[in-house]
């Protein structure tokens, strides 16, 4: 007999594994239907607590026209609250369970039509469930009572199972976001620091360029300066020359000849004529000289130079494409198509090392022979400067992630993924934005777009 009840009881285990993985309102009804099977009911009403100690709130529902699941319990349904309030078992009697089954008066003795019990969680009261018989039928005893406590027992660690699964998927749910959510900042924080790295380093590299160029600096105004006294003492010594060579016809034959055969061993005219020639190469390839050096401190921008101000971008692309001519002029023509710019508000060092990066790439990308073309304009109160290469362009499928960090299309050991991605947020800092068109075998162009004063930046006093 035992071992057929035990048989009889195996739903609640079923249960008890449904309400593992099932939706939390379906398992409240397949519990209320089975209780009520078991017990032989026509209706019944499965309410709980709201979290915290609130109201009763229907769970689930059976032949009940009063109550719908989800809905707070109505004062009507008094045996629901007199389970809840007094956390004891009722026998009962209903006037018409089917409209109400929760409603009716206790049985001090004998039996009834209705039994509703508090559902306990160890000292905790979750709820409470109540069935009903309709009029006529045999009524429950005080036996069915206590049979359907231990059924509802079961229930409730049934319902506080399913309670803490569901708080538990929603804890995990919540860690889930939060360890995305930190994993998003952990990647934002990297990208930060790889970028202050690229910066500083690029800021360590302008200092240490200001420093080369002003030690250059000096050297190279003496050599100038010595090229301009020595061209002038050169001019002066074919003065005297030539009043010498006047004089050779008063000289006498002998010291004459010995005179015009030194001339002729000496080549003198050809010396005349290259010395100054040299002299004039050595003053151009000075000069070029002072243009870098100048290109240099113009590119490094260093001290107090490193503020917002007012600047000449074609000044900045210039000086720049001096910098870094040794990676171009190998294998590409550089083209220049300035529009009409206004001076910009920015940090020139940072658009000039924007401009470097842009330069390099499109180098980079040029296999053996192409053309670099700079153009510059201008929109309304916004200025654009265009790199436009004939490389190999870039796929369509990885120009979403150019500008992230560390990415490269360069061949390892080429490149560190980190200018583009630096370029991005220089621009961003000045209120700009870079557009990319790219066709593979034919080409990139890289378009900066820059406010000519960007918001929210002070304009600095003189």
């Amino acid at each position: 007999m035992v071992c057929e009840k035990v048989a009889a009881l195996n739903w609640i285990h079923e249960l008890y594994q449904h309400g593992q993985k099932g939706e939390a309102g379906e398992t409240y009804g397949l519990l209320l239907v089975r209780i009520a099977d078991e017990l032989n009911a026509d209706s019944g009403v499965l309410s709980l607590l709201e979290e915290g100690g609130g109201e009763l709130v229907v769970a689930a529902q059976i032949g009940c026209e009063t109550c719908k699941p989800g809905e707070k319990v109505d004062a009507s349904h008094n045996l629901l609250h007199q389970a809840v309030g007094a956390s004891r078992e009722i026998l009962a009697n209903v006037d018409d369970g089917r409209k109400n089954p929760c409603s009716g008066k206790v049985v001090e003795k004998g039996g009834g039509l209705a039994m509703c019990w508090p559902l306990r969680m160890e000292d905790k009261v979750i709820g409470a469930l109540c069935i009903c018989r309709q009029n006529g039928k045999e009524r429950y005893s005080e036996e069915d009572l206590r049979y359907g406590s231990v059924l509802v027992a079961l229930v409730a660690v049934i319902i506080e199972n399913l309670r803490m699964h569901a708080d538990q998927n929603e804890r995990i749910g919540k860690l889930s976001e939060m360890n995305a959510r930190f994993q998003e900042i952990n990647k934002k924080l990297e990208q930060a620091n790889n970028q202050l790295l690229q910066s500083e380093k690029m800021a360590s590299i302008g200092q240490l360029a200001a420093g080369v160029a002003h030690e250059i600096n000096n050297p190279i105004g003496y050599v100038s300066s010595n090229i301009g006294t020595l061209e002038k003492y050169l001019r002066d010594f074919f003065t005297v020359l030539d009043l010498y060579e006047k004089a050779e016809v008063t000289l006498e034959e002998g010291l004459r000849e010995e005179i015009r055969q030194a001339k002729h061993s000496l080549d003198l005219a050809f010396l005349k004529q290259d010395v100054l020639d040299l002299l004039g190469e050595s003053r151009e390839g000075i000069n070029r000289v002072k243009k870098i050096v100048q290109d240099l401190k113009d590119f490094s921008h260093v001290g107090a130079e490193e503020e917002w101000q007012w600047a000449d971008l074609h000044k900045g692309l210039d000086s720049t494409l001096n910098i870094v001519w040794n990676e171009l002029k190998y294998k590409s023509e550089v083209v220049k198509e300035y529009g009409d710019l206004p001076r910009v508000y920015c940090l020139p060092s940072q658009l000039n090392q924007v401009f470097m990066n842009l330069l390099v790439n499109a180098a980079h990308s040029i296999d053996t022979q192409g053309t670099i073309t700079l153009r510059t304009g201008s929109e309304g109160d916004r200025v654009w400067v265009e790199v436009e290469d004939t490389g190999h362009g870039i796929p369509p499928e990885l120009l979403s992630r150019i500008f992230d960090p560390f990415f490269t299309t360069k061949p390892v050991g080429k490149g560190t993924g980190l200018g583009l991605s630096v370029s991005y947020s220089i621009v961003e800092k000045h209120g700009g934005k870079i557009d990319v068109k790219s066709e593979p075998g034919r080409g990139t162009a890289f378009r900066v777009w820059l406010p000519v004063k960007p918001e929210g930046v002070e304009e600095a006093k003189p």
